[in-house]
């Protein structure tokens, strides 16, 4: 039986410059963005991104807010990363992913894979127009180029 929900081919399938995102949620990220979220002490870094969940769950109105835990080792990629259903958690494996975190967070809210992808990473790529310009396409994923995953 065909999977009803497959993740999408290609990045570029999911780029829509037209997608419209919550101006809260615009708002945290950008915030977040400027915060240098890959700059600091692994502590620094884990405040910046606990704050980037704070703030949009507030501006999603998740309430319970999902869990966020994290699980850094600096050794391996983020794909460990994952969202708990059954206890509204989000673990943050490996490296500390923008991508990963966001697409873990619309687990969350709900959405189907596709919609996952094509939110986090037009988020990402609206927020981090620097960093977007670093990226290479793997698939549905993004990323930074130069970087083994």
């Amino acid at each position: 039986m065909p999977n009803p929900d497959p993740y999408p081919a290609s990045v570029r399938e999911l780029l829509d410059p037209t997608i419209m995102f919550k101006p809260e949620a615009l708002r945290a990220v950008r915030f977040f963005a400027r915060s240098r979220p890959w700059h600091g002490t692994l502590d620094e870094r884990h405040h910046k991104f606990s704050t980037l969940h704070d703030d949009l769950c507030a501006a999603y109105g998740l309430d319970p807010k999902p869990r966020l835990i994290f699980g850094n080792d600096h050794q391996t990629c983020s794909g460990k990363s994952c969202f708990i259903t059954a206890m509204s958690t989000i673990v943050l494996r490996g490296r500390l992913s923008v991508v990963t975190y966001l697409h873990d967070l619309a687990h969350a809210r709900g959405m189907n894979e596709r919609q996952m992808c094509r939110s986090s990473i037009n988020l990402f790529r609206r927020c981090f127009p620097k960093s977007w310009g670093n990226v290479a396409f793997d698939g549905h994923m993004i990323r930074r180029r130069g970087r083994d995953q």
